[in-house]
């Protein structure tokens, strides 16, 4: 009896049968609705090698492979932001090989390469993240009744659309500086909700910051 590991669902119909002692075409063909060639290919490759396992090796050679292959891991290891097109400008100059982007792209998934974009993060230092932690330490016991906490955030206009190549798409980020064109917003909380939230597109600085601060900070802490 002939092995169903790793067959399609059809190969395995035409193999249900065949093992019944099934052998005509015609009458697969009506028991199933598989096209009738494709169960004469089937039955013709179980008389000759007793298996519908694929023989491994007799499928097309891939087109880029040895030193071409090599290259592109290269290349894109060197410059994870490279586009297809540029890769394929690459693989032309490089080894001589024309190919189309949808090659390159599935010689990549071949390798766990994703084209995927990279979560912006702050450019957050060591020395940063190790204060932050120091100063939530020293007032992890404090009363926060009677506390505000103010900050502005921003929106990016236009945001960042450069892909990259990488087998840990989830694990991308790119550090992008904190000031950028953008649209800003205030806002405040207390141990009673929030306080505020103004849109602004100014430059945040000191007598703007007031302005804000007594639009809506003092007016709406009072309620």
């Amino acid at each position: 009896m002939t092995k169903v590991a790793n067959l399609k669902p059809h190969h395995i119909s035409v193999l249900h049968y065949w093992n019944k002692g099934i052998r005509s075409a015609r009458k697969i063909h009506a028991a199933t609705k598989i096209p009738l060639s494709t169960i004469s290919y089937q039955l013709k490759k179980l008389r000759t090698e007793g298996s519908l396992q694929h023989r491994k090796g007799n499928g097309r050679k891939h087109l880029v492979h040895g030193k071409c292959s090599q290259a592109l891991g290269q290349f894109v290891r060197r410059n994870n932001e490279i586009t297809l097109n540029e890769l394929v400008e690459k693989l032309r100059d490089r080894c001589r090989l024309t190919v189309s982007t949808s090659t390159i792209s599935r010689h990549l998934n071949r390798f766990k390469y994703k084209n995927c974009l990279p979560v912006n993060t702050p450019m957050l230092t060591p020395e940063h993240k190790q204060r932050r932690i120091e100063w939530v330490k020293e007032h992890l016991n404090d009363d926060w009744t009677s506390t505000i906490f103010t900050d502005e955030s921003s929106f990016q206009l236009l945001r960042n659309t450069i892909r990259r190549w990488s087998k840990t798409p989830r694990e991308e980020k790119k550090r992008v500086p904190k000031n950028r064109q953008k649209v800003h917003v205030w806002g405040a909380i207390s141990y009673r909700g929030k306080i505020g939230f103004p849109l602004f597109q100014n430059i945040m600085n000191s007598d703007y910051c007031i302005g804000i601060l007594e639009t809506n900070l003092i007016s709406n802490a009072k309620k």
